[in-house]
């Protein structure tokens, strides 16, 4: 379509949080739109609801391929691997000395469905309009803003509204899908003791992390040192191109090994390269040696482009630990973040600005130290495809969120859930009849079993099945995906024949009070990338799988 001159738009996934959207033959001056929808669930936390729209990428650090690495420490280098496609993932960026770029309006129509006690724009200064039925309408204060930090929308429902359980189904064919979402028992009580713990933290230190982020990583981990209590054992590893650990193992918490933390995590400053790796290996080494409960605690940007590599790691040497991540910064790694603690069987907390850090961190303090259910199995009427088959712990405030396909007309009985609790065994029975339809379930499933697809290709099941199994389910719901694109095709050339076409890149904006970029790829790098980030669903009108391999395609 580009060689005959017609319009067309190509959109690939490079990461699930990543996308590159290449658009040809625009003529000078000439204005066109490109229309993406998505859809996701939202994320409820602590009795809140949360709706976070990525305007940023921070940039990401490619493993191995830089040698600047200081003395001391663990050298990253001989564990680090090539990313493949490193040249996909770094797009040139503007810094604010050179101005702002990509500016953005955002109008939303929030449907709520019960009524609030709060709704507040964590980031962003918005205009609020009340509506009848529990609806929303709001806007952005100022108009548009620069595309350099993430937005994030907060509402809370009113006391005694908030919902125990809830079940909403969509058919589609012959198919019928449902998504279920159940809050865990409530929080034990303040009095419960608490158990000791072993927990490791481990602090990014890179360039990506320079400014605002690493002040915010300091605050958060002079708070953790403040909440370990006498029986407890500790370490803190800070890494950038070489990985630090405080101590050669976790130490008992006393007077003298707590100040020797302060004065270490006082000191850290942010330089150098990403090399999570390390940093890792060390956190999951180890054999157990009491019966403490294992944690460990990860406070990063996330900003690399060997995520897969790193989840592998997590997988394998987990062992009876539980890994909780801290994305800090305006624009973090979302996606390797939320998978990490997934695979972690932990949970993923954002702290997107330095008044949040408190907060934020106490909410993290409350789970990690009172853990809501363990242990859980779901169970669905017979002839249930579910995702995800292993469902992690649970933790205060947080839902069970577990989709489901079905032949139409067979969706009958109840799901059955069960879990510990203090030691105790927890069960509930949720009746699947009488659910709300919903458009989009359909999508959300198909969705989670990709997801649960591709994790198993990380774990090492075999290229050829996965993609063929993706393929089937991305092309049936029209979703992009590692092995899927968007292509929209207009009818009529527009483009002279006589006229060459000249490439060029949108840049991105560096995120909201970082620094230390001044080595980026700048504005000219004849790179054809303009990232565009979301989850889930992805429409235009047409779509075909495919790879980077041109001897492997499919249409549809």
């Amino acid at each position: 379509a580009k060689a005959e001159g017609r319009k067309t738009t190509l959109i690939e996934q490079e990461r699930p949080n990543m996308f590159t959207a290449n658009v040809a033959n625009i003529g000078p001056n000439e204005e066109i739109v490109v229309a993406i929808e998505y859809e996701e669930t939202l994320r409820y936390d602590d009795g809140s609801f949360r709706l976070r729209f990525p305007l940023a990428i921070t940039p990401r650090y490619i493993a191995g391929a830089f040698a600047n690495v200081a003395g001391g420490g663990v050298d990253a280098r001989s564990n680090a691997l090539p990313v493949p496609d490193a040249y996909r993932v770094t797009p040139p960026y503007v810094t604010a000395s050179e101005g702002q770029v990509n500016p953005v309006t955002i109008a939303i129509d929030l449907n709520a469905g019960f009524p609030l006690s709060n709704l507040t724009s964590t980031y962003h200064a918005v205009d609020i309009e009340e509506l009848p039925g529990n609806r929303y309408r709001l806007q952005l204060a100022g108009g548009a803003v620069p595309a350099a930090r993430d937005f994030e929308l907060v509402w809370t429902p009113d006391v005694g509204a908030a919902p125990g359980a809830a079940l909403f189904t969509q058919t589609r064919g012959n198919k019928t899908y449902a998504l279920l979402m159940a809050l865990p028992p409530p929080a034990q009580a303040a009095t419960t003791t608490r158990l000791p713990r072993e927990i490791t933290y481990i602090i990014d230190t890179s360039g990506s992390m320079e400014g605002v982020s690493i002040t915010q990583a300091r605050e958060a981990m002079a708070m953790a040192l403040d909440r370990l209590l006498p029986g407890d054992r500790f370490n803190v590893i800070e890494f950038n191109s070489v990985s630090t650990p405080l101590f050669v193992a976790p130490m008992p918490v006393d007077p003298a090994t707590l100040a020797q933390a302060r004065k270490f995590v006082g000191g850290l400053r942010a330089r150098g390269g990403t090399e999570m790796l390390p940093a890792l290996k060390i956190a999951l080494s180890g054999e157990r040696e009491s019966s403490l409960i294992r944690q460990v605690v990860f406070l990063t940007d996330g900003a690399v482009g060997n995520e897969d590599e790193i989840l592998r790691l997590v997988h394998d040497k987990l062992g009876d630990r539980r890994l909780f991540t801290i994305g800090i910064g305006p624009s973090p790694n979302t996606f390797f973040l939320t998978k990490a603690a997934q695979f972690g069987r932990g949970t993923f907390t954002f702290i997107g600005d330095v008044r949040e850090v408190k907060a934020r961190m106490s909410e993290l303090f409350r789970k990690l130290e009172n853990p809501a259910l363990t242990d859980i199995a779901v169970t669905w009427p017979n002839g249930a495809d579910a995702w995800p088959r292993q469902v992690p712990d649970l933790y205060a405030g947080e839902p069970v969120i577990i989709t489901a396909q079905f032949p139409a007309g067979t969706m009958h009985g109840n799901v059955a859930l069960s879990g510990r609790r203090a030691g105790a065994e927890w069960h509930a029975l949720l009746p699947v009849n009488g659910s709300a339809a919903e458009e989009g379930v359909a999508v959300l499933w198909a969705r989670a079993k990709i997801d649960a697809l591709m994790d198993a290709g990380r774990q090492g099941a075999p290229e050829q099945d996965i993609r063929n199994a993706v393929l089937d389910i991305a092309l049936t719901h029209h979703l992009v995906s590692k092995y899927t694109s968007l292509v929209a095709v207009d009818v009529t050339p527009t483009k002279p024949p006589a006229i060459d076409a000249v490439t060029t890149a949108m840049p991105g904006n560096v995120p909201d009070g970082l620094t230390g970029f001044d080595q980026l790829p700048r504005t000219a790098t004849p790179a054809s990338l303009l990232l565009l980030i979301g989850l889930g669903l992805l429409l235009a009108t047409a779509f075909v799988a495919t790879t980077r391999n041109p001897n492997l395609k499919q249409g549809a």
